[in-house]
């Protein structure tokens, strides 16, 4: 199993959306892309795309005061 980790502080939606499929397409099935940022709202938005549009379980955990890890599986059927 593989997993990358993108370091998207301070960027803003659509970019770690954007980086996170980039990378998710390089992976297979149960890899995972770890993406750390530091934005609440670009933390909903990545976990409701993945999670709604392509059926990835996804979580997030707080690291830090302010930053966020949002962990997406990759599932293909």
């Amino acid at each position: 199993m593989q997993e990358k980790t993108i370091d998207c502080i301070g960027e803003m939606c659509p970019i770690p959306i954007l980086k996170a499929e980039q990378e998710l397409k390089a992976l297979g099935n149960q890899d995972k892309v770890h993406i750390k940022t530091d934005h609440s709202c670009t933390m909903q938005s990545v976990v409701k795309h993945f999670q709604n549009k392509l059926g990835y379980p996804s979580s997030v955990q707080e690291i830090d005061y302010g930053i966020w890890l949002i962990t997406i599986e990759k599932r293909t059927k």
